[in-house]
């Protein structure tokens, strides 16, 4: 029973795609409905071997990671990944990689109750993980976090987003970072540094505009992007603002959420700011100085300084209207979840125990190119600072990012819709607010925040 309980939640609550951003690998299925399985080449042949009595899977010292995000790493790379993590922990890894994420989330779905479950298996943060941790089917990590995380440069402050009732359900496959990338040839230009108030910044605007530069551009991505300058100017007046509207405490027509849109608007009057771009577009106008800033996530930086030339590039963090108020930081995070039914559980966590030390950690940022440990030196600057602002907790708020944060996801594909239908100039400010608070009030009920 429990099993068509577990099956009926995921099926409602986890139906619609989650974006991962660059942290899912886009490759197409090789066979529809299956996955493609990457194995090290030093562990024993794939699968669980069988008790031929009981026929219950048994542990092999051998642990299953399935994942949506190796699936177009070549054979050598995960090959050295895998061989890495068995260096450090004494465990062999088989990665089972898929290729499309319905047919992962259907495998999960159907073994998570059993003790064939993959001992190690990649997730989604907010409502997602939360679906699982309520079901009873992850393990508890949260004595793995303090003894063998926290210590090995991973942020303590990230923790939050993989919190249910005071336990740590998950540990993190990768973490991205966003902040302003500048041009510092145009800044240079115009004599401009970068801005340390939200006064600073918009002079700094209004001057590249006064001489026929866009300041900021704006990322369109796949279209769920919209969310992006409505989360950095929320919180840049009031953090917990924006982590009340996310938890549903307020709504989208409080006189608080409304006075931000209004400054949204006022600042694209102004022309501070892109239409919506394509991310290799918005790349190339950055390069050029047609525009000189975008707010974007550390892997792009590296995109941007390693394949755009026409100028060097820095970072900072969007600055916070008040200057009692910590600037702040968004991620999205990837969680690796351990299965509490799994033969492997055991060696599972062995592995986790190990997957966080320098030497491992240095081979994965090479393979993927994510870095979870700042540990680990990053060849370049954008990223490199990125991590820098965010395990500097007395200076910045390190704050989960919209699309993971907000408690319904009914609510948030709404307001995805009519934050990009903003900047595109096809509602106005109070119309996109009023549908999104209508979606609210349809699911929560009208007096939800009274």
């Amino acid at each position: 029973m429990r099993r068509r309980v577990l099956a009926v939640m995921l099926t409602f609550a986890l139906a619609a795609v989650s974006l991962a951003g660059c942290a899912s690998n886009t490759s197409g299925p090789e066979k529809q409905g299956e996955p493609s399985k990457n194995t090290d080449t030093q562990a024993a042949e794939a699968g669980k071997t069988q008790d031929t009595k009981s026929k219950t899977p048994v542990s092999t010292g051998k642990v299953e990671f399935w994942n949506d995000k190796l699936s177009g790493t070549e054979q050598v790379d995960l090959d050295r990944l895998a061989q890495s993590a068995s260096a450090a922990s004494g465990i062999d890894i088989e990665f089972i990689s898929y290729t499309d994420v319905a047919s992962m989330r259907t495998a999960v779905e159907q073994s998570i109750n059993s003790s064939g479950a993959p001992g190690l298996f990649t997730w989604w943060s907010g409502v997602d993980l939360k679906t699982l941790a309520e079901a009873g089917v992850v393990e508890d990590l949260t004595d793995v976090w303090e003894e063998y995380i926290i210590p090995n440069g991973v942020p303590e402050n990230v923790t939050d987003s993989l919190t249910f009732d005071g336990k740590i359900y998950a540990a993190p496959y990768s973490i991205i970072y966003s902040a302003i990338v500048y041009n510092k040839d145009i800044f240079d230009q115009y004599n401009l540094e970068e801005p340390e108030t939200f006064e600073e910044f918009e002079n700094v605007c209004q001057t590249l505009v006064d001489h026929g530069v866009t300041p900021m551009g704006v990322d369109a991505g796949n279209g769920l992007w919209g969310f992006k300058w409505f989360e950095c100017l929320l919180a840049a007046h009031d953090p917990q603002l924006y982590l009340d509207l996310c938890e549903n405490k307020i709504k989208y027509t409080d006189d608080r959420v409304v006075a931000v849109m209004d400054k949204w608007k006022e600042m694209y009057d102004k022309g501070f700011f892109s239409i919506p771009m394509d991310p290799t577009d918005l790349h190339k106008a950055e390069a050029t100085g047609e525009v000189a800033m975008q707010e974007t996530a550390d892997y792009e930086g590296v995109n941007l300084c390693d394949n755009f030339g026409g100028g060097s590039y820095d970072t900072f963090v969007m600055p916070a209207v008040s200057p009692d108020i910590k600037k702040t930081v968004f991620f999205e995070i990837a969680p690796v979840c351990v299965a509490k039914n799994s033969a492997d559980k055991g060696a599972a966590i062995e592995v986790l125990k190990t997957w966080y030390g320098k030497e491992h950690q240095t081979v994965f940022n090479e393979v993927t190119g994510f870095n979870c440990s700042s540990n680990v030196q990053n060849s370049n600057n954008c990223a490199k600072e990125m991590t820098e602002f965010a395990m500097d907790s007395d200076h910045y708020n390190l704050i989960l990012r919209y699309y993971e944060n907000v408690a319904n996801t009914e609510i948030r594909d709404v307001a995805i819709d009519q934050l990009l239908k903003f900047e595109l100039g096809n509602t106005t400010a109070r119309e996109a607010l009023n549908t999104i608070q209508a979606k609210a009030d349809e699911v929560l009920g009208e007096g939800y925040a009274d």
